[in-house]
């Protein structure tokens, strides 16, 4: 049957709309028959060869999610979402819903910011993630990337980096080629320059954040004390993780990263009453698919709220303490960036602490959060929000019901 399907859906590729509908509502497994970039050449003629499906058919692959840098240059185009122009409510339809919201800006300037990203939120639409598909009586996801955009009165971004739907903190954007620049002159070899200078600035800071000088400070929340089998990690300061972890493809790669376990606590009497748990620092020297939350959790210390790594019975616990069904707790408190040419001054963006992270930490790790307070400040992380730093840009979107 789902052979039949795809043979159906390949024959009318060649309408953005119907390929738009195949990669949103087939298996995320069956996107690698249309694209040949995916797999090996061989494993890819042997697709086709089942499937009956002729190359030819194929002129516009999918924008890859995994594998290459080119993946993390990603556009905010989004079909499902209106124009950004302010709907009065007498003029809005019964079939249509209004969406508002701010976007905080933590850093910002001539090609890039830096926004700070909710929990439960998407950076950007994505077959994976199923985000595109209608949920009966759920709200529609408004990823990031439409988010910041919107905000921006319509200037597109690209997104330079992901973080997890479940994490937040600081996310890095890059604007992307903006035609009025080209167009305020007639020069045309002007107008090629700006417009390559442009796309140069997604790349540079795209690399950029690849470098071992630029650092990113994640704080975690985690199940356990900061003991394992004798050895006390908060007596060693910052330490070193250096394990090869699978990627998607299951494929082993080399991965390191920095550890700092800033303050436990064990547990007394019951879990329920007072639970394990610490709070850890985390920088991690390359940049693998889960690869803090693995790294932790060959630690035995898994990350609290995490679906794929962590511990089901902690989560369902943390959860009935009042933390959010789809959230992990890692958060990217501080992004540390030399100059480059996207960046003359660098960036030093700092995002404090979610509520739902201070509202753990202030109700269930009291002391956790007071030993943990110094050393946090030391590191420059930020726990109480400074509206000084920071900017709230307002969104608003008009759906459709019926997409």
């Amino acid at each position: 049957m789902l052979q039949r399907l795809i043979m159906a859906m390949v024959v009318a590729m060649q309408t953005s709309r119907v390929r738009s509908y195949v990669f949103s509502n087939l298996p995320y497994s069956c996107h690698f028959s249309f694209c040949p970039n995916q797999l090996h050449r061989s494993t890819y003629q042997k697709t086709l060869t089942r499937t009956r499906i002729t190359y030819k058919r194929l002129q516009s692959p999918p924008t890859r999610l995994f594998g290459t840098k080119e993946s993390s240059l990603l556009s905010d185009t989004d079909s499902s979402l209106e124009k950004s122009v302010p709907v009065a409510p007498e003029l809005l339809s019964p079939s249509q819903i209004r969406y508002t919201g701010t976007v905080t800006v933590l850093d910002q300037g001539q090609h890039h910011l830096v926004v700070a990203k909710p929990p439960s939120v998407l950076c950007h639409h994505s077959g994976w993630a199923g985000s595109r598909k209608k949920k009966k009586d759920q709200e529609p996801e408004i990823p990031m990337l439409q988010r910041v955009r919107q905000a921006l009165q319509g200037r597109r971004v690209n997104v330079i980096h992901r973080l997890d739907r479940g994490c937040s903190g600081c996310l890095l954007f890059a604007y992307a080629e903006d035609d009025n620049n080209s167009n305020d002159t007639e020069n045309e070899k002007e107008k090629e320059d700006i417009k390559l200078i442009c796309k140069n600035n997604t790349a540079i800071l795209s690399d950029a954040l690849g470098m071992k000088s630029t650092t990113k400070t994640y704080v975690a929340l985690v199940r356990g004390e900061g003991i394992l089998h004798g050895r006390d990690f908060k007596q060693e300061g910052w330490f070193e993780v250096s394990r090869p972890i699978k990627n998607e493809r299951g494929n082993l790669q080399n991965a390191t990263t920095f550890f700092r376990f800033v303050a436990g606590q064990a547990s007394i009497g019951t879990e329920l009453e007072q639970p394990r748990a610490s709070l850890v620092l985390a920088r991690p020297l390359t940049g693998k698919w889960h690869q803090i939350r693995r790294h932790l959790n060959g630690l035995s210390h898994p990350i609290l709220g995490d679906s794929s790594h962590g511990i089901s019975k902690v989560n369902r616990e943390w959860k009935e303490r009042g933390m959010p069904a789809e959230r992990t707790c890692l958060h990217l408190a501080r992004l540390q960036m030399e100059p480059t040419t996207a960046c003359p001054d660098g960036i030093d963006a700092s995002c404090p602490l979610p509520d739902d992270m201070m509202d753990m930490l202030k109700n269930h790790l009291p002391n956790v959060l007071k030993d943990a307070a110094p050393i946090l400040e030391e590191e420059g992380i930020v726990l109480n929000p400074n509206n000084d730093n920071s900017k709230a840009l307002p969104y608003e979107f008009v759906i459709n019901q019926s997409q």
